[in-house]
């Protein structure tokens, strides 16, 4: 009897993934909960968090936890997610350190001229310093993005 191996494929389940999908990079000194309300006030989101979806790394056999929020528009098809890129001195995304924290927006409704609008949008939230669209393409550890 032999044994049947099956190996995945990362950059299938990568690019599975993050198709039809936006990322956003925000700014803020502002704690996780408190830029969700503030973005679920202006915005007319309703992001909550979701443990289920935290997200686990281990460096140096030490284990950070990475919240994820999660907002979701049934009539849309469309989920959010706010990913929180810091735990204490780590990051979820090394190569953004300078983002705080990351929106994703996954599904086919939205096109990149709603994603503007948003970004728009979320530059009049008090708390958000600064607000910018970020290429997936560009981002090395897309894996850490995904649950």
């Amino acid at each position: 009897m032999s044994i049947l191996k099956l190996k995945l494929d990362q950059d299938q389940l990568v690019e599975d993934f993050f198709d039809s999908t936006h990322l956003i990079g925000i700014v803020s000194t502002a704690r996780d909960y408190q830029v969700c309300w503030q973005i679920n006030r202006h915005l007319f989101c309703d992001f909550r968090v979701n443990n289920s979806l935290e997200i686990r790394l281990t460096k140096s056999n030490r284990s950070f936890h990475f919240t994820v929020f999660e907002f979701l528009e049934p009539t849309n098809s469309v989920s959010h997610y706010l990913y929180n890129n810091h735990c204490q001195a780590e990051f979820l995304l090394p190569e953004l350190k300078n983002i705080d924290y990351l929106w994703m927006v996954k599904g086919d409704y939205y096109q990149l001229q709603d994603v503007r609008k948003l970004i728009e949008q979320l530059r009049g939230v008090g708390v958000v310093q600064l607000v910018s669209l970020l290429d997936i393409r560009e981002i090395k550890n897309k894996m850490n993005l995904i649950f």
